[in-house]
């Protein structure tokens, strides 16, 4: 107990004596220097915190900058892609959704180069459409009369030369046609053409199964009557075949060639019937006899 006491007795002396003693004054200069350099490490601490938070907030402002410019860019940079057809037979266009469109001659489209909400396009002329089926985006054709609406179907559209007209004619799916100027709208189904000309409409019936329209190249009759055979003829080449002259109900086979012209094909049938054919090229007219 003796040791302990005189252990913190010996411990009280010497805290005196350092009390007493005092300590050796600091230079001022020296405690200007350290007080600099303190000041130094806090404004450096502060500078490079603020260094950092511009180059965080420059960061997003650029990355900002960027996806702005790229919506405004997908969004609003959309050039207009104009085809025009100058040469004889079909020219065949991919649209963007990759629709096919083959462009009659002397005829023009004109489409966006990407395909937003609608798949538009503007028609001057004839063109045949198979269209890729799209349920959330309608496909849409515009001529100066007229406006062809769809999902996804394959039609002929002809606008007519005085720009007042048009001829949709529908081989598969369904159509909608407006009117420019005319709150009514017309649906058709395949075989079926939308004739407007003159402020007047019509329907009529047409056959899908004997038609170039399509840009096939040649069409197989396949025990087909001759009377249907005679009016696609008849349409085509613009000539009159005599009635009463020929079994309407006799049915034929053959090939028809796009190129075949009218006395080729005549010469065929004239084989297969044994009957002959006389073309008046003055009247347009056919003459019939056994």
């Amino acid at each position: 107990m003796k040791k302990v006491k005189n252990y913190y007795s010996d411990i009280e002396k010497e805290m005196e004596s350092a009390w007493k003693a005092g300590y050796d004054k600091i230079p001022e200069t020296k405690i200007k220097n350290s007080w600099r350099k303190f000041k130094d490490r806090i404004e450096s601490g502060k500078t490079s915190k603020r260094k950092s938070f511009f180059y965080r907030v420059s960061g997003v402002a650029a990355l900002l900058v960027v996806i702005v410019a790229g919506y405004f860019f997908l969004e609003i940079y959309n050039p207009i892609i104009q085809i025009a057809n100058d040469s004889p037979g079909n020219k065949e266009i991919t649209l963007p959704d990759g629709s096919l469109v083959l462009l009659k001659e002397s005829s023009e489209i004109s489409y966006n180069e990407r395909f937003q909400n609608v798949r538009g396009v503007e028609l001057k002329g004839e063109a045949f459409f198979d269209v890729v089926r799209d349920s959330l985006r309608v496909f849409r054709v515009k001529t100066n009369a007229t406006t062809t609406k769809v999902l996804g179907t394959s039609f002929n559209v002809r606008g007519k030369a005085d720009l007042k007209g048009a001829k949709i004619s529908l081989y598969t799916g369904k159509v909608l046609i407006s009117v420019e100027g005319k709150a009514e709208s017309w649906a058709i189904v395949p075989g079926e053409s939308f004739n407007y000309q003159n402020g007047k409409t019509v329907i009529e019936k047409f056959d899908a199964e004997l038609s170039f329209e399509a840009g096939n190249e040649f069409i197989d009759v396949n025990n087909v009557e001759l009377e249907r055979l005679l009016k696609f003829l008849e349409n085509r080449f613009n000539y009159q075949f005599q009635k009463n002259l020929y079994t309407p109900k006799k049915r034929v086979t053959l090939r028809i060639n796009k190129s075949d012209s009218l006395e080729e094909i005549l010469n065929i049938l004239s084989i297969i019937n044994n009957t002959n054919y006389e073309l008046n090229k003055t009247t347009k007219t056919n003459r019939i006899s056994n």
